[in-house]
């Protein structure tokens, strides 16, 4: 099913408890999206990407509300267990009393890659100190954090480029990859990448039906920032095929070079935190 000549990496793949992901295909489809993969749930979201091609992901969760964290870490990680080939970013909620706690353990017991903070979802601005200790503990474990931080496709007042840039100027080492390349406001994200050598964009949903940018946009950001670049499939949540969206960007890439930087090599120096 790839028409890739290599095996690739999928920056971003969602994987719920399957109670869990019911919930959030029923709230996309009230929300008029028409999802392609809405059948799909656990270990089958993992195993249609690898018959697409890929041979590792990182593996996102959130939880839209205090108190469940620990209880979707936990679970991640059972689910998830001896895969090495899976890259575990967890969650906690800014409303959670034992948010230090939890870090702690999702980065000191499951080893888990990171955290994904969701700032629209989880109606947190990403420069909110409540997750201060999150960044702290990250930067001090050389782990990393995925952002979705820009305002499509549902905007609100948590986020913004802005709020995200906030978050540089207080821990300008940290390892942070922003969904969706900040769309509605990649210029500016894009500007962050010079400045940041640990900022990457990845291309989850991106462009697509929902998240789209102008014709050319992605090939020149790409040319002028192929180390910076993480392909992101935001399996499941796509109107569309996996190969759909990921041979656009395999086109974007153009060059071999590019191509494996933005289908491989990128992610595993973001996994790894080397230059």
């Amino acid at each position: 099913m790839s028409s890739i000549p290599f095996a690739y990496h999928d920056g971003h793949v969602h994987v719920f408890p399957a109670q869990w992901q019911r919930r959030i295909y029923q709230w996309f489809d009230q929300s008029g999206w028409r999802l392609f993969y809405q059948n799909l749930l656990e270990e089958s979201i993992w195993q249609h990407i690898r018959r697409c091609g890929a041979d590792g992901a990182s593996i996102l969760i959130y939880a839209h509300r205090p108190g469940v964290a620990r209880e979707m870490n936990q679970w991640l990680f059972d689910w998830a267990k001896n895969r090495p080939d899976l890259h575990l970013y967890g969650t906690v909620h800014p409303d959670d009393p034992d948010l230090s706690a939890i870090v702690t353990q999702a980065l000191d017991e499951f080893r888990f890659a990171g955290f994904k903070i969701h700032a629209n979802v989880q109606m947190v601005r990403p420069d909110d100190p409540r997750l201060d200790p999150l960044y702290e503990a990250v930067i001090d474990r050389h782990r990393s954090v995925v952002v979705h931080a820009g305002r499509e496709p549902h905007p609100n007042h948590y986020v913004g480029f802005q709020y995200f840039k906030n978050v540089l100027t207080r821990f300008p080492t940290l390892r942070v990859q922003v969904a969706h390349l900040g769309v509605d406001e990649t210029d500016d994200f894009v500007t962050l990448l010079d400045q940041y050598p640990n900022v990457f964009l990845d291309t989850a949903g991106v462009p697509g039906t929902r998240l789209n940018l102008p014709d050319g946009k992605l090939e020149k950001i790409i040319q002028s920032f192929p180390n910076q670049i993480i392909y992101g499939s935001d399996m499941p949540i796509l109107e569309e095929s996996v190969e759909s969206h990921r041979d656009r960007i395999w086109k974007a890439a153009a060059s071999p070079e590019n191509q494996r930087r933005i289908f491989r090599g990128n992610l595993e120096r973001f996994w790894s935190g080397s230059e």
